[in-house]
């Protein structure tokens, strides 16, 4: 009887353990949603300036769309597809990755999910000579094409 009773305060034990360890979790993942959908079509932008020896620094544009990740890869790639000017030189549909090129320039673009209705648009290209202007509005009018494409409301943040 008494290892009845022993296992039985044992079970309970776990039970409350697992109970306290679980219930966090939901204000956490809660908190998380929120600031994701603050986040939301808010376009962040990094460039790195020209790098010694006169190579070509990048640029990086990023934003977090309301939109299944397999969706964003396919409006992202048909719209490379359908611009004349530039041509996609590899594709990994598994990896949501493609890289296009535009003559000596390459940009790859990268599609992460975060949950099944929210992922991460990321495209990273090399920046151009300084002679030539700045690219990042190249990368950062690339998202903005991809947003305008789904029917999103994306803006370059702060």
């Amino acid at each position: 009887m008494k290892s009845k009773a022993m296992r039985l305060s044992v079970l309970l034990a776990v039970l409350v353990g697992l109970t306290a360890t679980v219930l966090p979790l939901a204000p956490a993942e809660a908190q998380w949603v929120f600031v994701a959908r603050k986040a939301i079509g808010r376009i962040q932008h990094m460039a790195e300036a020209q790098q010694q020896g006169g190579r070509p620094g990048y640029d990086f544009a990023t934003v977090l769309l309301d939109a299944p990740a397999d969706k964003v890869f396919a409006t992202a790639l048909e719209l490379a597809r359908k611009n004349p000017s530039v041509r996609v030189v590899m594709q990994d549909p598994g990896q949501r990755r493609f890289q296009i090129a535009e003559g000596d320039r390459t940009a790859t673009l990268n599609v992460v999910a975060f949950s099944d209705d929210v992922s991460q648009l990321l495209i990273a290209g090399h920046a151009a000579n300084p002679a030539e202007g700045s690219t990042a509005s190249r990368v950062v009018q690339a998202v903005l094409r991809v947003c305008k494409e789904m029917g999103k409301h994306c803006e370059v943040g702060g």
